[in-house]
């Protein structure tokens, strides 16, 4: 069998690309798809608890593989955790913040408000 340069060069792209995956660390992430036969498995193991831990195993149903944004995968659970706790007080302060403001000018915006505020009017 005789090999073209291009098919030698694509067998050579293909073996570097195996080499990289296998000793690049971080090429590796933390989730996996799995496929069952029936649906019915597919239920009860998303039902169930796979360890002692519940945090080591999470399950749940996949979504569609057009709906998922792959490079997000690669994302620390650490650092999704942090991201989370981030918007969530920043949500918190967000709110409070703007709370204040809305309360006092909807008390001045009825009309005992107004003449609390401004007894001249």
């Amino acid at each position: 069998m005789i090999l073209t340069v291009i098919q030698v060069y694509h067998l050579l792209q293909i073996s570097l690309e195996r080499d990289k995956v296998t000793n690049d660390p971080k090429s590796t992430m933390p989730a996996a798809f799995v496929s069952f036969k029936s649906r019915w498995g597919a239920a009860v193991c998303a039902q169930t608890q796979q360890t002692r831990n519940p945090t080591i195993w999470l399950t749940e149903w996949a979504p569609e593989p057009r709906d998922v944004y792959w490079p997000n995968l690669a994302i620390p659970y650490v650092s999704l955790t942090v991201r989370r706790l981030i918007i969530a007080v920043a949500f918190f302060f967000l709110t409070f913040f703007f709370m204040i403001p809305i309360a006092i000018v909807q008390g001045l915006a009825s009309l005992d408000g107004i003449q609390k505020a401004a007894p001249w009017l």
